[in-house]
């Protein structure tokens, strides 16, 4: 796969880029794919700049950042939504450092984007079965992606945790994993299902490679470094190629494993609290979403309505003739 140039904000005006970032990600806490976009989205307008000879945050006017919010492509209201609340705050923020003498944070146009709610993705369990049995577990690679997927789809980790697992988050004395998650920061404790747990001791015996490495999945090629989530967002792409599942207008990263587990809890008519804490939520209004996913079983919550006799309409004020 071609690899894309890294993004270099150089000058004056990337100076200020890279301070607005780390600004951002200091007072704000960013999440790393939040980080990023301000990175993909700055990038393109300091190259828009750099187009057009301006090479200090004093010569950018008012009509150049609405030519650059212009040209945004309208066909994509997400993107273009994010990229204006972005320039907005930089905006803002070149003016409250000082660093210009108008706020066009003001200027900028607003756009009436409703981000609509995305009914998640899920496997049905005959697909997990195949998804199972196109993993060869013969090999280093089989046992380790074996391993994962089990961990999302069994406990509903997310790829972020999987990657980041670490032998001491692994307690074979207490039978449980105990880790503080990447997404939320909340500390979450698991059990080993027996299932899982065979499947780490199986890949840790006779699969990962000699390191000194604390997180428990790595590599398969030297130098054996730890998996980055995107490794097992590709594991999986190759597996479900692999078990000719139909992917058409569904979503089939590593989360929809994480949502069918939800799913298979939903099945069961376990009571939402503890779907809650099984997903490490904070909230169980988070979990909301993931009833969604199984409409039948929200049939199930439906509550009766009962019948009303008619001479409650007979009464003062109700309906009469």
């Amino acid at each position: 796969m071609k690899r894309k140039p890294p993004r270099i904000f150089a000058g004056a005006i990337g100076n200020t880029i890279k301070a607005f970032i780390d600004f951002r990600i200091s007072v704000h806490s960013l999440a790393p794919v939040t980080a990023n976009n301000y990175e993909i989205y700055l990038h393109s307008f300091l190259c828009f700049l750099c187009d057009r000879g301006i090479d200090t945050v004093s010569k950018i006017t008012q009509a150049e950042i609405l030519q650059f919010a212009g040209q945004l492509n309208p066909a994509k209201p997400a993107a273009r939504h994010v990229a204006l609340y972005i320039l907005k705050n930089y905006a803002k923020y070149l003016y409250e450092k000082g660093l210009v003498n108008e706020n066009y944070s003001g200027k900028i146009p607003l756009d009436n984007y409703k981000q609509q709610p995305r009914l998640p993705s899920t496997f049905s369990k005959e697909e997990i079965e195949l998804i199972v049995k196109s993993i060869d577990r013969g090999n280093p690679k089989g046992k380790r992606d074996y391993a994962m997927f089990l961990l999302a789809l069994r406990l509903g980790l997310r790829r972020s945790d999987i990657a980041s697992l670490a032998f001491e988050n692994i307690s074979w004395h207490t039978n449980e994993f105990a880790f503080e998650q990447k997404k939320t920061g909340k500390s979450i404790t698991l059990p080993i299902l027996p299932e899982v747990g065979n499947a780490i001791i199986d890949y840790l015996k006779f699969g990962r490679p000699v390191s000194d490495e604390s997180c428990c999945f790595l590599q398969v090629v030297p130098p054996y470094n730890k998996i980055a989530p995107q490794d097992i967002a590709n594991s999986l792409r190759l597996y479900l190629k692999r078990a000719g599942i139909d992917l058409r207008n569904r979503k089939h990263g590593p989360h929809a494993l994480r949502h069918s587990f939800a799913s298979s809890l939903l099945n069961e008519a376990t009571p939402l609290p503890v779907i809650s804490e099984a997903l490490g939520h904070t909230t169980s209004a988070s979990t909301m979403f993931y009833l969604r996913i199984d409409v039948s079983s929200l049939k199930q919550c439906a509550l009766d309505v009962p019948q009303i006799p008619f001479s409650f309409y007979k009464q003062k004020g109700g309906y009469h003739e």
